[in-house]
Formats: structure tokens, C-alpha cells, sequence
């Protein structure tokens, strides 16, 4: 018995280790999940513990609009974002790593779904037109980025005129955002914070880009 619980205690202390230092690398350098891990996001019991339908519903998309995400990975959130917004609607994806995109265009395509497009690029430069965007989504992707700053940078200048930007954060995730950080950053890039919705296990912040 007390070999288990010594197991048990070395498994959870390695584990504080590990995002320790991954967080602090973080810092320095762009760490993405790698495309070797996107299994895990593409199981069925993952999507439920992050809360796939819950997302969605808390960052409140409609048919029509033209949504965002920066980090998409395999596609957990946008594939079903990109069924939302039809029949007009369309959804992008941009990513730091070419094997997630091409695993998010495999989804989409088995599914039958035609209104996603992807873009291979670094979240910190601009990719869509200015002002051009109804909602950008962060999902689990802002502590990944060193500058931060830029990153929220270019969410702000996508986004129309009282359109919104939506962060979504899981405390499983080592580059977790605590609210207050997320709000800091938020307001030095010009948005309005308009809800906050979850706890500290997992939270859904929106912003809107106010019009004037």
C-alpha cells in the first residue's frame, strides 16, 4: 500500500515538474502541442472532458459568421464551429504546424464538410484581411506563444468592429492563462471584456472589439 502511494506521489510530483518546465520554456519558445500527440485532442473521451459543446455554446456562434482560430491542432473546436455557421458561414484555421492542418482537412473532409480553410502560419502575423472577422477563438493556445501581446495584437485587428475574441483555458494544459493574466493582456490590446464564463478548471473568457 505504501509503495503505491510513493508511486502515486513521484508520478504527481514529475508531473508538476514537467509543466513547470514546459511553462517556464514556453517563455522562450513557441511550444505547441506536437502533431504526434493529436490523438489524444481527437478522442472522444478528451472532448468531453474539455468540454467541446460547452465551448461552443459559451462563445455563442451563429449561422453566417466568419470565425478564426489560431491553433486549431486537428480540429477539435473548428469542425464543429464550422457546422454552426452554415449555411453561409465560414471557418479558418491557422496553425504553426503543417501535420495538424493536414489532419484538421482529413476530419473535415470525411465528414463532408467544405466551408474550412487552413492557413500555415505563425499566430503573431497577419494572415486575413483587416477587420474582416466575426469571432477569432483561443483555445488552450495563448500560453504556447511567447509574446503574447502580439498574438492578441493581430486578433484585434481581424476582428470587425463589435466582433469578439474567445480564450478558452483548461487547467490540464501546462501553459494555462489564469483570468487575470488573460484580462491584463486583453486590455492593453483594446478589448472589452464582456463575460467569463466556468470556473478555474475550465473557463470561456469573450472580449469585444468595441466599435468605436
Amino acid at each position: 500500500m505504501m509503495v503505491t502511494l510513493w508511486i502515486l506521489l513521484a508520478l504527481v510530483a514529475l508531473r508538476i515538474v514537467v509543466n513547470l518546465g514546459w511553462r517556464l520554456a514556453s517563455r522562450m519558445w513557441s511550444l505547441p502541442c506536437p502533431t504526434a500527440f493529436a490523438w489524444v485532442l481527437e478522442n472522444p473521451g478528451c472532448q468531453r472532458l474539455l468540454g467541446t459543446a460547452t465551448t461552443l455554446d459559451r462563445i455563442g456562434i451563429r449561422p453566417g459568421q466568419r470565425i478564426v482560430e489560431f491553433g486549431p491542432g486537428p480540429g477539435r473546436l473548428l469542425i464543429p464551429a464550422a457546422r454552426r455557421v452554415l449555411p453561409e458561414g465560414e471557418v479558418i484555421g491557422i496553425d504553426l504546424q503543417q501535420g495538424m492542418l493536414d489532419r484538421l482537412m482529413r476530419h473535415a473532409e470525411q465528414q463532408g464538410i467544405a466551408n474550412v480553410t487552413t492557413i500555415h502560419g505563425d499566430a503573431t502575423r497577419p494572415h486575413v484581411r483587416a477587420n474582416s472577422c466575426d469571432v477569432v477563438m483561443l483555445c488552450e493556445v495563448l500560453g504556447e506563444i511567447p509574446d503574447r501581446a502580439a498574438v492578441l495584437a493581430q486578433c484585434f485587428q481581424a476582428l470587425k468592429p463589435g466582433g469578439m475574441l474567445s480564450v478558452t483555458e483548461s487547467l490540464i494544459d501546462p501553459h494555462y492563462q489564469f483570468q487575470s493574466t488573460l484580462k491584463r493582456f486583453a486590455r492593453r490590446a483594446g478589448f472589452r471584456l464582456q463575460s467569463i464564463q466556468g470556473g478555474r478548471w475550465l473557463y470561456t473568457a469573450n472580449f469585444i472589439k468595441p466599435s468605436r
